[in-house]
């Protein structure tokens, strides 16, 4: 399955600036009571080796949710009540926009495994085991910030729709090539590779 868009950014961490820790940072409640994202900007996106302390009503709580790392949100299993207070503990990352980018399309990935057993009438049956995603896009090439992020995790966003309301694709990828063409009649441009590392969140 592949998806396409016009408009992506890439952002990666400021190195000379450590993660940053946070203490019990506020967040922010969709209508449904099941997601909740850290409400400062600046603690949304942690690295993937980093702890989070997440408490309810001020007891840290260890399941029934899941993390989403780029973008700080809490997703609980069930809807909690509209007074609870949801907070989160953790270090964030400095992000700096290293490049944008045109023309990306991102292609979801999946492998499935023979789970044929004597139960199974005859016929074969397949479990999803693995699920992944990677993509491409065009860049104008002016500096060499796509080339010095080789190999390393980034942040890629990657717009469906440019205007106010920001509504895109986003998680952590890996940066695997990056080619530069330079046609005679117009500007240079480079094509990058990457392959993600984690989920792929839409945010629509």
């Amino acid at each position: 399955m592949a998806i396409t868009g016009m408009v992506g950014g890439v952002y990666v961490s400021d190195t000379s600036i450590p993660p940053v820790p946070f203490l019990d940072a506020a967040t922010t409640a969709d209508a449904g009571y099941k997601r909740y994202q850290v409400t400062d900007p600046a603690h949304r996106y942690w690295p993937l080796n980093e702890a989070i302390t997440v408490k309810v009503n001020g007891e840290e709580v260890t399941e029934g949710f899941a993390l989403e790392y780029a973008g700080g949100y809490v997703v609980f299993d069930e809807a909690l009540l509209e007074g609870d207070i949801i907070t989160v503990s953790g270090k964030a990352l400095t992000l700096a926009q290293a490049g944008g980018f045109f023309n990306w399309s991102i292609d979801l990935d999946g492998e499935d495994a023979d789970a044929t057993t004597f139960k199974s009438g005859g016929w074969k049956e397949f479990k999803r085991t693995l699920k992944g995603w990677s993509g491409s896009a065009e860049a104008y090439w002016g500096d060499t910030r796509f080339f010095d992020s080789l190999g390393q995790v980034v942040i890629v966003k990657l717009f469906v729709d440019a205007g106010p309301s920001q509504k895109c694709l986003e998680g952590f990828a890996i940066i695997n090539g990056d080619g530069i063409e330079s046609p005679v009649d117009g500007l240079v441009q480079e094509t990058v590779d990457f392959t993600g590392t984690g989920p792929l969140y839409v945010r629509i």
